[in-house]
C-alpha cells in the first residue's frame, strides 16, 4: 500500500516509459486513479502539462496505442479537474490532427463528450478548433476531423459563428483531397439536423447539389441519399420538388449500385419524408425501376422494403399496391437470383392482408403455392412463415383445394427448418379450419412431428400442442388427442419418443381437470418410472414434479400411486434419476 509520501505522478511517469506495452497502456488507461490520488489541483498544475507534452515527444508521439488511449482517457479526467475542462480542448486537438483515423476518431469522441458536459465552452474554445482544423495546409487528416467536428460545434455555437461555420462546410466540401469532401458529405445529414432550414436553403442547398453529382466517389452519392432523408422532412413539397426530388430519381438510375442499393434500402423513410402525393406522383415510377434493376442486391432490397412501406402511416394503398406493385410480382417470382425469391415470399403474407381475400385469390394464390415448391429452401421457409396469415385472408373455403396439400407436403420436407415452420404454423391452422378438418388433413402430419429425427422440430411440437389443446378444448383433449398421445408411447419406439411424450403431458394438462390429470397422466408418469432407460426415468421425475408443483393432484394419488414408486427410484443404478426422484419425494 502506498504511503502517505508516495508520489504518484512519478510512478505515473515512470510505468508509460516502461518496457512493456501492456504496462504502459495499463498505466494510461488508470489515468483516473492517478488524477483522483493526486486531486483536482495537483492534476492541473503538474498531471495535464506533462501529459500535454508528452504526447508531442519521442517515443511515445509515434506510439498508436498509446495516443489512442489518451484521447480516449481526456474524457475521463473531465471528473478530476474541477469544471475546468477547457485545459482538455487543445490536447484533444493535436490528437484530432494525427495521422491514425482510430486516434482522431477517438480524439473527436471525447472532444464532443466534453462539450456535450459544458456546452458553454463551445462558442470560445471548441468553434476556434474547428477552424485550425479545417484551414490546416500541411495534411488533410486535420481537415478530416473538423468535418466530423461540425455538428456539435454547429449546435452549440451562437449564430455569428454559425454563419462561419457554413462557409467552412462549404471549403470543405470543395476540398481538393477526395478524403476530406467524402468526411464532408458523410456529416452533412448531421449538420442538417441541427442547421436552421432558410440557412440551409440559402447557403447549403448548392453544396448539396454539388456533392449530389459527385463523378469520383459513389460513397459521397450515397452520403447525399441519407441526408435527402433528413432535409426532404424539413422542406415543404414545393421545396422537395425543387431541390431533393431529382436528386433522388438520379440517385435510382445511378451507375454505382451502392447508391441504387441506399435508395432501395431506405425506400420505405423516403416515403415518409417526401409524404404520399410525391410518392404517388414520382417515387413509385422509381420504386418499379429498382424492382428491376439488374443487380439482385438491389431487387432483393427493393422488395424486403414492401412490408415497411404497407406499415406506413401514410402507407401505400391497395390501390397503388394492385395496379403498380403486384404486377411486378410475377417476374419477381420467377427471378434467377434465390435471394430476390426469398425476399418475394416474406413480403406476400402482409400484401395479402392489405390486398384482401378477392385480389389475393385471384392474382397472388398460383404464386404462392409455386414459391412453397421453390427448389430454394430459403423461399420455401419464407413462405411458410405467413402460412397461416395468408390463409386466414384466403378464408378456409379459398384455400382448401389450393394450398393445404402443399402445406401437408411441406411437414415431410427434407429440411428441418421447413418442417418446424410448419408444425409453428399448424396453431393458427388449427382455429381456421376447426376441429374436423384439422382432424382429417394435418393431425396425423402434426403429430408425427412429435416422432422428427430433428430435436428442434420435436420441441416446436412440444409448444404448440398446448395451443392446439387449447383451441380445441378439455373434451376434445381427453378423449381424441390423449389416446393417441398415450398410443405414441410405446417401448418398441426409440427412447427419445418415450422422452418426447412425456414432455407433452405438461403442455396438454392446462386444459384438464385434477381429476382427469390424476387419472389419464399419473399412470403414464408411473409407467415411465420404470423405463429400463435412465433418461426416460428421471424425465418422468422431472414431470411429476412439475405437475406436483402446478397441478393439485390430491393426497390419494400421492400416497398410493406417486410416492411408492419414486420411493422405488431413490436407490436407483442411476445417480441422475436418484436425485429427482428425491426431489419429488420432498414434494410428497
Amino acid at each position: 500500500m502506498a504511503g502517505p509520501e508516495f508520489d504518484y505522478l512519478a510512478f505515473f511517469k515512470e510505468e508509460i516509459r516502461h518496457e512493456s506495452a501492456a504496462i504502459k497502456i495499463g498505466a494510461v488507461n488508470k489515468l483516473n486513479l492517478i488524477a483522483s490520488a493526486l486531486g483536482p489541483q495537483k492534476t492541473v498544475s503538474d498531471l495535464l502539462p506533462f501529459i500535454k507534452n508528452v504526447v508531442k515527444e519521442e517515443p511515445l508521439c509515434n506510439d498508436e496505442e498509446f495516443l489512442f488511449s489518451m484521447a480516449k482517457q481526456y474524457a475521463v479526467l473531465a471528473d478530476y479537474i474541477n469544471g475546468q475542462d477547457d485545459l482538455l480542448i487543445e490536447p484533444l486537438e493535436h490528437l484530432a490532427a494525427q495521422e491514425e483515423t482510430v486516434i482522431r476518431d477517438q480524439a473527436i469522441n471525447s472532444l464532443c463528450t466534453v462539450i456535450g458536459r459544458r456546452p458553454q465552452l463551445a462558442p470560445e474554445h471548441l468553434v476556434p478548433t474547428l477552424h485550425r482544423l479545417a484551414t490546416k495546409p500541411d495534411f488533410f487528416t486535420a481537415r478530416v476531423s473538423a468535418c466530423a467536428l461540425l455538428p456539435t460545434a454547429y449546435r452549440f455555437s451562437n449564430e455569428e459563428q454559425k454563419a462561419g461555420l457554413r462557409k467552412a462546410y462549404t471549403a470543405l466540401c470543395a476540398d481538393d483531397t477526395p478524403m476530406v469532401r467524402r468526411a464532408a458529405a458523410h456529416k452533412m445529414r448531421d449538420l442538417a439536423a441541427v442547421c436552421d432550414k432558410n440557412d440551409f436553403l440559402t447557403d447549403l442547398i448548392p453544396v448539396y447539389l454539388q456533392l449530389s453529382q459527385e463523378d469520383t466517389q459513389d460513397t459521397i452519392r450515397v452520403a447525399c441519399v441519407y441526408t435527402t432523408l433528413v432535409i426532404a422532412k424539413m422542406f415543404n413539397q414545393e421545396e422537395n420538388r425543387q431541390y431533393t426530388l431529382n436528386v433522388i430519381k438520379a440517385a435510382v438510375e445511378d451507375r454505382s449500385w451502392r447508391v441504387r442499393l441506399t435508395v432501395a434500402k431506405n425506400f420505405d423513410q423516403l416515403c415518409a419524408a417526401f409524404g404520399p402525393d410525391i410518392v404517388a406522383a414520382e417515387l413509385l415510377k422509381s420504386f418499379i425501376t429498382l424492382l428491376k434493376d439488374n443487380e439482385q442486391e438491389v431487387r432483393k432490397e427493393a422488395v424486403r422494403v414492401i412490408e415497411p412501406c404497407i406499415h406506413l402511416p401514410n402507407h401505400l394503398t391497395p390501390a397503388q399496391l394492385q395496379d403498380v406493385i403486384l404486377p411486378q410480382f410475377s417476374p419477381l417470382g420467377l427471378d434467377t437470383a434465390q435471394p430476390v425469391r426469398a425476399a418475394l415470399a416474406q413480403v406476400l403474407g402482409p400484401v395479402a392482408k392489405v390486398l384482401g381475400r378477392d385480389v389475393t385469390q385471384r392474382s397472388l394464390l398460383s404464386l404462392i403455392s409455386d414459391l412453397m415448391k421453390d427448389e430454394f429452401h430459403d423461399v420455401r421457409l419464407n413462405m411458410l412463415s405467413h402460412a397461416g396469415l395468408i390463409c386466414e385472408v384466403l378464408s378456409v373455403d379459398g384455400l382448401v383445394h389450393s394450398l393445404l396439400h402443399t402445406i401437408q407436403n411441406l411437414i415431410m420436407d427434407n429440411h428441418w427448418r421447413i418442417r418446424q415452420s410448419v408444425v409453428e404454423q399448424v396453431p393458427k391452422l388449427a382455429r381456421l379450419f376447426g376441429v374436423d378438418m384439422f382432424q382429417s388433413k394435418l393431425e396425423a402430419l402434426f403429430l408425427s412431428s412429435l416422432r422428427d429425427s430433428v430435436h428442434s422440430v420435436r420441441q416446436a411440437a412440444i409448444k404448440h400442442l398446448k395451443e392446439i389443446a387449447d383451441t380445441f378444448g378439455s373434451q376434445w383433449t381427453v378423449e381424441h388427442l390423449l389416446p393417441k398421445l398415450v398410443e405414441q408411447y410405446s417401448q418398441s419406439a426409440g427412447y427419445a419418443n418415450r422422452v418426447t411424450t412425456l414432455h407433452v403431458l405438461p403442455q396438454v394438462s392446462g386444459v384438464m381437470t385434477p381429476d382427469q390429470i390424476v387419472q389419464f397422466l399419473v399412470p403414464l408418469l408411473v409407467k415411465a418410472t420404470k423405463d429400463s432407460v435412465p433418461n426416460v426415468r428421471f424425465c418422468a421425475c422431472k414431470m411429476i414434479i412439475w405437475m406436483m408443483e402446478n397441478h393439485n393432484l390430491g393426497v390419494t394419488s400421492i400416497q398410493t400411486s406417486i410416492k411408492p414408486t419414486l420411493m422405488e427410484l431413490e436407490h436407483d443404478s442411476d445417480i441422475d434419476v436418484q436425485y429427482y426422484a428425491q426431489r419429488a419425494i420432498a414434494l410428497c
